[in-house]
């Protein structure tokens, strides 16, 4: 399969990867310390290029660049603090670093907190910018690329996040503090397939597979914080247009404190299956829209107010959906996100106010089943933080969400039509408050200690979670480790007509305890986690809800990172899971969704000038899950016998891809990037889940919804 696109690569990636020409240039300059020794050894890099250097014996470095243009000039070593300089290339003059050294307890190596791994070029990044957009097999997709990431497990070929041993609707996804309902765009029977946001439209992606601290409530299991992308430097503007849709950005500073960001898009698969062919029926193909924007306005040196919003409908059907081999599946939905938000950090006093407004209206019908689903919350959250002059660090907060939910079924009569099996209109309010202090040590040592209570009038119960995170480092060894109590309100379809006493919050204990070593060039990273859960709620058959169910997920998350070379670099990456939960069905233990027992991912990646290539393997244990062993007739008709709860499991989940990128400037600000990227280099088809005949007598199993694909592209900055 042959995928031609024009056009969709977005702006941001664009600045990170420029610029490129025919002629390279050369940036010289030296790096000294205080006393004016030249430092040896120093790495110098152009951080938009990532093209680098060292200094020789008398600190003096030569830098060769293709690069044209504002750059931001970074020099960097062992136990100092880096420097950076602003400066347009080509330039004539001779840049000079001081560094001043670094205090003893810290090393380039940065300890993160237990469970956490960032996406961006953050202070606590794992993974080096643009690895969204340059992990092979992610399809710029936020949530394919925190796959890679230990943790996550790779249940389906979808964007689902299943942390840990965890439920996907244990994952919480905030972009700028506030929930999102949908993190997901489509949900089909092979998956989700893909995430609400652009990853372009944001700053970084902060993934936590566990251990968060008191600011964040209602999730068990993972947290995903998404922050806004800030207003662009100058004007800059795009156009989109491929095969499988239309799309174009436009961002420009109105002001020397304002600037804003707009974008618009439609997508749809229909030419590409109607070209390519499809592993399973869509009918009708996925197709969707969207509309996003930000304004912002600096309120200070380190103040900002910025409104993001995004808005997005689609629809789609998939055919031999269900169990059985003739049920359909088909969606039809529209949400939105409005942020407004405001942060300063200019004084010991640090104030965050966060104004939402979520909502989310989906259609589904399968089979002879419809259900429509509709939800909205208005969102406030508001903390302040304080710095004392020891250094220890205080913030306390509140929150206040308010969920109105309603979902209307229908079943399809004989005659064709439509008739009303259920309404329910399930308003609830959950109100959240905490406290939180942490204090670094001079001999290593970071401690973290909070407090959070909540209230949902959902459950009609208050909850306490106290959470703990400790931290210890020296030279390039850490440990850490985190404990806590997480709470979490089942979603309001699970309560239907039972009283509040009788609905109570889900809650898990969790423990995390970690070593790392290393430092850029070389790091490893081991977590052991052990999670037990209770008050879990689950549907049994005919969607009923059952609860009091209880469970536990315990492993070990291993990352390994190693920089082979200046421009080589690989990462390695083994998850191994067991999780067990009651049954709803039978509420005997059984195996999860999620007891993938092993999970392995490598990615490699080399830069040669302006040329970049990577590439990725994947493997996971199969997925569990409950196997027709025969029939029995029920009113006429054959119904499945099943065997013991996820006793059996698919075959082993395996896919290899490969990406290539290349940039070429045109003029100062214009620049020209070709891509291209294979995926499933094996062409393995693998096995998402099974269907049956309608006597259930022969299994089918239901691939990928694509086998192998290629795809190639460009992209022109206007």
């Amino acid at each position: 399969m042959v995928f031609l696109l024009w056009g969709t690569m977005p702006l941001n990636m664009l600045h990170a990867q420029q610029p490129s020409s025919p002629t390279a240039t050369t940036v010289t300059g030296r790096v000294h310390t205080a006393d004016g020794r030249g430092l040896a050894g120093a790495v110098v890099a152009i951080l938009e290029t990532l093209e680098e250097t060292h200094t020789g014996s008398d600190g003096h470095f030569v830098l060769t660049s293709t690069h044209r243009g504002v750059a931001t000039l970074v020099a960097r070593a062992v136990g100092f603090v880096p420097s950076t300089i602003d400066m347009v290339v080509p330039s004539d003059s001779m840049f000079v670093f001081r560094l001043v050294p670094r205090p003893p307890t810290l090393t380039q190596f940065v300890v993160v907190a237990a469970g956490e791994y960032t996406i961006g070029s953050g202070q606590t990044a794992s993974l080096k910018p643009l690895e969204v957009a340059q992990t092979p097999g992610a399809a710029a997709n936020i949530a394919r690329a925190i796959q890679t990431l230990p943790g996550a497990q790779n249940v389906d070929e979808g964007t689902g996040l299943f942390v840990r041993g965890g439920d996907v609707t244990e994952t919480r996804v905030l972009v700028d503090d506030a929930w999102m309902l949908s993190p997901v765009r489509f949900d089909n029977p092979t998956g989700h397939t893909t995430v609400t946001v652009n990853p372009f439209l944001l700053d970084r992606t902060v993934f936590s597979s566990g251990g968060f601290g008191v600011p964040h409530g209602n999730a068990l299991s993972g947290l995903v914080r998404m922050e806004s992308a800030a207003a662009p430097a100058r004007q800059t503007a795009s156009l989109s247009a491929s095969i499988g849709g239309v799309s174009a950005a436009y961002g420009t500073r109105l002001h020397p404190r304002v600037g804003m960001r707009a974008s618009a898009g439609l997508n749809s698969l229909a030419a590409l299956t109607a070209t390519f062919g499809e592993a399973q029926p869509y009918e009708p193909p996925p197709r969707s829209g969207d509309v996003s924007g930000s304004l912002e306005w600096q309120s200070g040196a380190a103040g900002r107010v910025r409104l993001f919003a995004v808005r997005q409908g689609g629809v789609f059907g998939v055919g031999q959906a269900g169990v059985g081999s003739t049920s359909h599946y088909g969606a039809r939905s529209a949400d939105g996100l409005a942020v407004l938000s405001w942060r300063d950090s200019s004084t010991t006093w640090r104030p965050a106010v966060t104004v939402a407004y979520a909502s989310f209206d989906r259609n589904e019908t399968f089979g002879t089943f419809q259900l429509r689903t509709r939800l909205s919350a208005p969102q406030l959250l508001a903390s302040l933080g304080y710095v004392t002059t020891d250094g220890t660090r205080w913030r306390v907060g509140a929150e206040r969400e308010a969920l109105s939910a309603a979902y209307a079924g229908h079943m399809r009569t004989t005659t064709g039509e439509w008739s009303p099996v259920f309404t329910e209109r399930t308003p609830s309010t959950r109100i959240g408050a905490f406290v939180e202090g942490s204090r670094r040590f001079a001999s290593g040592f970071h401690a973290t200690l909070g407090l959070r209570t909540d209230q949902s009038s959902l459950t009609g119960r208050r909850t306490y979670d106290p959470r703990v995170s400790l931290a210890w480092q020296r030279g390039a060894l850490a440990l850490t480790s985190a404990w806590g109590v997480y709470h979490q309100v089942a979603e309001p379809t699970y309560r239907r007509a039972l009283p509040a006493s009788a609905f109570s919050p889900m809650r898990v204990h969790q423990f995390i305890g970690g070593v790392q070593w290393g430092a850029d060039t070389l790091g490893l990273r081991i977590e052991y986690f052990d999670k037990r859960y209770a008050d879990l709620w689950q549907f049994a058959d005919r969607q009923e809800p059952v609860g009091n169910g209880t469970g536990r997920a315990n492993g070990v998350d291993i990352m390994w990172r190693w920089r082979l070379a200046q421009a080589t670099s690989t990462r390695v990456t083994y998850s191994h899971v067991r999780s067990r939960r009651t049954d709803p069905h039978s509420g005997l233990m059984a195996r999860s969704l999620a007891d993938i027992t092993h999970s392995v991912t490598w990615i490699g990646e080399h830069v040669h000038r302006s040329l970049t290539m990577g590439t990725s393997v994947r493997y996971a244990t199969g997925k569990p899950f409950t196997d027709i062993v025969g029939a029995r007739p029920d009113e006429g008709l054959a119904a499945p016998v099943y065997d013991d709860p996820f006793a059996a499991r698919m075959p082993a989940y395996l896919r290899s891809d490969v990406s290539l990128s290349w940039y070429r400037a045109l003029g100062e600000r214009r620049g020209l990037v070709l891509w291209g990227s294979l995926s499933n280099v094996l062409g393995r088809e693998n096995v998402m889940r099974y269907r049956w005949s309608e006597d259930y007598s022969v299994r089918f199993p239901v691939h990928a919804p694509f086998n192998r694909s290629i795809f190639i592209g460009t992209t022109l900055l206007l």
